[in-house]
């Protein structure tokens, strides 16, 4: 088990390096100068300036050396500081990844729970019709986007919960909660009611297995026989859809931030592109990989720990 977890995080850890590296370029290559922004407004600052400026920002040098450098930085904790804001990249980032970390935490949450229970309770009715409803509401559920529903929202419940802002634990559970209900639900729908085809799908081919009718057979309650026997075993691939679309939620995550001004990543992120803060957009951008990269490791962990059979063969 030790042995596939180091071999899936070098996997990961290449495919975060790839991210990083292909978002490094792509940055230096859209309009702008970095040196400009530093700079200020207006066009009085001279060539000799500029050339100073870059020199000091690294930016004379070739791009995968600069890279090299910022990522042997990045790993020391140094992310640079803020082109505009002028203060370090990290305490930035470090004020805001727990809000995005909350919201995609709670997203996740009320998608297992919106989809779990349903699609036990889904599973048992087959037919033709049943299918296609199940199909049409999951076709709605991720065609809707997550910054669309956002605005309904907001206008539906705007004089009953909070729609902008954020409240720390600090603050309060209660009020803490109330602010995020929204943003949460904007943004966990459209994974809901993939996992709750998913889980569905994955159930009813379970309980039409052998070892399910065997189980029936032993007269087993049919409770149980969901519990133990069936909804562990259908539950795999949710695990793994979930895993594959962390990446989704926190992309989701930027536009309902900005939808709801929560004071997250996202809405660091836009903030920031919109400034040309190149060093921040970096930041944000190295933080999302790892968070997404950390929960697709946690997602193996937790699989070997719903199907003993992988423990198995890779022990």
């Amino acid at each position: 088990m030790a042995r596939t977890l180091l071999i899936n995080a070098a996997q990961l850890g290449i495919v975060g390096l790839a991210a990083t590296f292909l978002m490094f370029v792509l940055l230096r290559t859209i309009p702008g100068d970095p040196a400009r922004t530093v700079s200020g407004p207006g066009g009085s600052v001279s060539p000799e300036q500029i050339a100073r400026i870059r020199s000091e920002l690294g930016l004379d040098k070739p791009v995968v050396v600069q890279y090299f450098d910022w990522l042997s930085a990045a790993a020391r904790g140094d992310l640079g500081k803020s082109l505009v804001l002028n203060d370090s990249v990290t305490t930035l980032l470090s004020d805001r990844i727990v809000v995005t970390l909350q919201l995609g935490m709670y997203a996740l949450a009320f998608a297992l729970l919106v989809a779990v229970p349903l699609s036990v309770l889904a599973s048992r009715f087959t037919s033709d019709r049943a299918n296609r409803s199940v199909r049409l509401v999951g076709t709605l559920g991720i065609a809707v986007p997550s910054f669309w529903l956002a605005l309904l929202l907001i206008i539906a419940f705007q004089n009953v919960l909070p729609t902008f802002g954020y409240s720390s634990l600090s603050d309060g559970i209660g009020a803490h909660f109330q602010h995020m209900i929204l943003p949460t639900i904007a943004l966990g729908v459209g994974m809901s009611t993939l996992l709750f085809e998913t889980t569905r799908a994955s159930l009813i081919g379970t309980l039409n297995s052998d070892y399910v009718r065997t189980a029936r057979s032993f007269g087993i309650p049919e409770r149980r026989v969901y519990s133990r026997y069936a909804l562990r075993n259908a539950l795999l691939p949710t695990v793994t859809i979930a895993g594959l679309e962390m990446g989704a939620l926190m992309g989701g995550a930027l536009l309902v931030e900005n939808a709801f001004a929560v004071p997250g990543m996202g809405r660091l992120l836009v903030q920031s592109v919109l400034a040309r803060d190149y060093t921040v957009v970096q930041g944000c951008i190295l933080v999302l990989v790892i968070v997404v990269v950390s929960v697709n490791l946690l997602m193996d962990v937790v699989y070997s720990l719903i199907d003993p059979r992988v423990r198995t063969d890779n022990d």
